[in-house]
């Protein structure tokens, strides 16, 4: 007798197949065998304009939009194609909007034609979305078997206002079981792989989006951010992404389990191709006045350039002194501080050591934080299908020594100890300008203890984490990629406690050839403008026009 969680899981399932099928023409047949690293694979199967379009800077590509370069339709399709082959490769997609995609690039065509103009700054651009972000008419399953029969009858705001803009809603992603995994699996849709290494992740908890992005078959992603959801999946596959202060984006119509509870806010974030989209989606974003229709956000446009050239001071965290960096980041971390040290035509950089306090006890109070209900709601939701708790999830939650059910006094506790926290590192950070009276302009960090991670690893994630705790916001850039020959393992490498020889122990440099490495650039609160000028320098300072 076939279950109810077969019957929804099949469901699912025929509601992605049956949207690959619309794919107009269909796909060739893969090659076989395939490569460990499938980045190549599209320029074998996609026409030459759909390879030129889909690998057009996002910003550029909207421009030849505007002036009649390519058709709004014909760009739409070139993704559409793109993200169907990158399902066949990654496992990476929910479900593709053809229908829906190319009606709305067809009035914007028409709208062209007929006044020879565009509707908005983003044009034509086509843009993707995690699964759990809400979309008219459709179902919307969060990742749970039991919601997959729910169905939605308004997008998320976020894809109100960017339509409202111009842009073009054409596929959803993966994103993992709870959506609170840095790695992407389900008990729905499976695994979804990284492009670069088939081997590894593609990162979580907006991992669809981060193998897209990664793939070039998107040009701009939106995901969540509670932990790292949008920066992992970005720094996982060689990307750029960023989780802004929370209350800055619109985030009305989100599917989840823990709808209210704040203790840890979630902020939509961008995930691109360049830092150059992140800002212009910012910018353009908050131009709407988003805050008008969702008074829960803070009424801040986007400021240009707050950073005026002068000093910048850039405290460099090499380590949280709980996990090291393995030998990839460390030598990332290397490459772009002593690119820093040569200067940028401009600025004064000054580069100090940041001494990560605090950071081994912050996990505990985040974890605590993040089920204050002991993920009851999140358990009995799993349980009321027979849905089995993933190894990640159990690891997150039921296995999580500090997760337990509060009660109304301890959860203000919580709250209190948190803002305590909060307090103590401002004070931290406004002791970087001690000695000047110019305190710490941003930080510089990585993104996590390693690379995109093998397969049930991801069991660290305070190098993100931490700043969701503290509300700060953060971006990741990509620097370099793993050297079987510069990053080997130290021979006399002494850890500094188990979670430290857990990840030392795993690392070897075969293990994740091809692998991106990323780095992080965090600022403090509503900071968001000075974290991206920051990236700007630091990329300059790389030898990039960005």
């Amino acid at each position: 007798m076939t279950s109810k969680l077969d019957i929804l899981v099949a469901k699912a399932i025929a509601i992605r197949d049956g949207s690959l099928a619309r794919v107009e023409p269909p796909l060739g047949p893969l090659p076989d065998p395939l490569p460990l690293n499938v980045t190549g694979v599209p320029r074998q199967l996609l026409t030459e304009e759909e390879c030129e379009i889909t690998e057009t800077e996002p910003i550029a590509l909207v421009e030849k939009i505007s002036k009649g370069e390519y058709t709004s339709v014909a760009v739409t399709k070139a993704f559409l194609r793109r993200a169907a082959l990158a399902q066949k490769l990654l496992n990476c997609v929910t479900e593709l909007l053809w229908d829906r995609a190319v009606a709305r690039a067809t009035k914007l065509d028409e709208h062209y034609k007929e006044t020879g103009k565009t509707i908005g700054p983003f044009h034509g651009l086509p843009i993707s979305s995690k699964e759990h972000f809400s979309v008219k008419d459709r179902y919307v399953n969060a990742s749970f078997v039991a919601w997959v029969e729910n169905k939605v009858d308004q997008d998320a705001h976020i894809i109100e206002v960017m339509e409202s803009l111009g842009a073009v809603l054409f596929v959803r992603t993966t994103q993992p079981q709870t959506i609170m995994h840095v790695e992407t699996e389900t008990v729905i849709y499976g695994r979804s792989v990284n492009g670069y290494n088939t081997n590894l992740s593609c990162g979580g908890s907006t991992g669809g989006e981060g193998a897209l992005l990664g793939l070039n078959a998107t040009p701009l992603g939106m995901g969540t951010d509670i932990g790292g959801s949008a920066r992992w999946p970005a720094a996982s596959n060689g990307r750029y992404g960023m989780r802004p202060t929370a209350g800055r984006s619109p985030m009305r119509g989100l599917c989840g389990p823990n709808g209210g509870a704040e203790a840890i806010s979630g902020a939509i974030g961008p995930l691109a191709q360049s830092r150059k989209t992140m800002e212009y989606f910012f910018k353009y974003m908050l131009g709407t006045e988003p805050w008008i229709t969702e008074p829960t956000l803070i009424p801040i446009p986007w400021r240009e350039n707050p950073l005026t050239p002068g000093k910048l001071k850039i405290g460099v965290m090499w380590t949280d002194n709980v996990v090291n960096p393995l030998p990839p980041v460390a030598r990332a971390m290397k490459i772009v501080t002593e690119a820093l040290k040569k200067g940028v035509p401009g600025w004064d950089i000054e580069l100090i050591d940041w001494d990560a306090k605090g950071h081994d006890d912050a996990w505990k109070l985040t974890s605590e934080l993040y089920y204050n209900d002991g993920g009851e709601r999140v358990a009995e939701l799993l349980a009321s299908v027979g849905e089995e708790q993933l190894p990640l999830t159990k690891w997150i939650m039921s296995e999580n020594p500090y997760v337990k059910k509060q009660d109304i006094h301890s959860l203000w506790d919580l709250h209190m100890r948190r803002d305590a926290y909060r307090t103590q590192y401002a004070q931290f950070w406004n002791e970087s300008g001690k000695d000047d009276g110019h305190p710490a302009d941003v930080i510089l960090c990585p993104v996590a203890p390693g690379v995109a991670c093998l397969r049930g690893t991801a069991k660290y994630w305070s190098y993100t984490s931490h700043w969701n705790l503290l509300d700060y916001p953060g971006a990741v850039f990509p620097v370099t990629a793993v050297d079987q020959e510069l990053d080997v393992p130290e021979k006399d490498y002494t850890p500094l406690n188990e979670q430290d020889r857990f990840f030392y122990e795993l690392y070897s440099p075969e293990k994740y050839v091809d692998a991106p490495v990323n780095l992080q650039v965090v600022g403090r609160r509503f900071n968001d403008e000075v974290v991206l000028q920051a990236m700007k320098i630091i990329e300059n300072a790389l030898g990039r026009d960005s």
